[in-house]
């Protein structure tokens, strides 16, 4: 009686075993750090945040059934937390050397950043080479943004004659131009329309296109130390197939007119 009732507990758990490895792995809960900027990220009043990167995190966790719990944070704590282990993802990140070192990134947008200058200087500033001149012309940026590498080269020589401002977001940067501290800051069209309307700068900025060729991507990044390789791979997949149907291209439009939001796409 004895070993019949080993034979049945043995084969219990063993069909227990199969059935536990049958099981799917829950994809998440993962923690998701937004940004406000322009229209991929911004508060709704008394209501929760919206914007592109909103949607686009809603639609790959329906797709992958992945549980994604978003907050608002700033770019550096952002990154420090990503760096450190303290943080599953985040959006609309900029790919670089240094971040490869502890993120995988899911692409979903590219675009091109420009100099935007106050107008109403002294003088005309229609180039870059015009706003080295004159070094009582300090740039607004915002801490923890990257810009492309050759904009990225740009401010860093600004920043060594120590003529560049950080301010937690973009939509500080841009009230501290309109305000007369700086006399620009970077901005692109995905984002810039909500970003120039809401600082009173529309219409009175001056656009510079320095380096049309240093387009960005950018999309996910995925913490290597808190994501699964697996889960990585719905989001990509997921992305991918947004990208084929045209539901990426029907998220941007909802936020950019026709032009802007085809550029948006990778």
């Amino acid at each position: 009686m004895g070993k019949v009732r080993m034979w049945v507990t043995a084969g219990w758990l063993a069909t227990a075993s199969v059935q536990a490895l049958a099981q799917p792995v829950a994809c998440g809960p993962y923690r998701v750090a937004l940004y406000e900027y322009g229209s991929l990220a911004f508060r709704r009043a008394g209501l929760s945040t919206a914007g592109i990167d909103v949607d686009i995190v809603d639609e790959v966790g329906r797709r992958t059934g992945c549980k994604f719990e978003t907050f608002v944070d700033s770019r550096v704590r952002t990154w420090a937390d990503l760096a450190h282990g303290g943080l599953d993802m985040t959006v609309s990140a900029i790919e670089t050397d240094e971040r490869n070192g502890f993120a995988r990134f899911v692409i979903y947008m590219s675009g091109r950043n420009r100099l935007l200058v106050r107008e109403g200087l002294p003088y005309p500033v229609p180039t870059l080479e015009t706003f080295a001149e004159h070094g009582e012309l300090r740039l607004a940026v915002v801490k923890g943004f990257r810009h492309g590498p050759q904009w990225d080269q740009w401010i860093a020589k600004l920043r060594q004659q120590g003529r560049v401002d950080e301010y937690a977001d973009a939509n500080t940067a841009a009230r501290l131009v309109a305000l007369g501290r700086d006399a620009a800051f970077l901005s692109e069209p995905v984002v810039w329309g909500r970003i120039l309307a809401d600082s009173k700068l529309e219409g009175r900025v001056t656009v510079i296109d320095a380096f049309p060729d240093d387009n960005y991507a950018a999309g996910f990044a995925l913490s290597k130390a808190r994501v699964r390789e697996s889960d990585a791979r719905k989001i990509q997949d997921a992305v991918a197939a947004m990208r084929a149907d045209g539901t990426l291209y029907k998220i941007f439009s909802a936020y950019l007119p026709r032009a802007e939001a085809l550029s948006s796409l990778p």
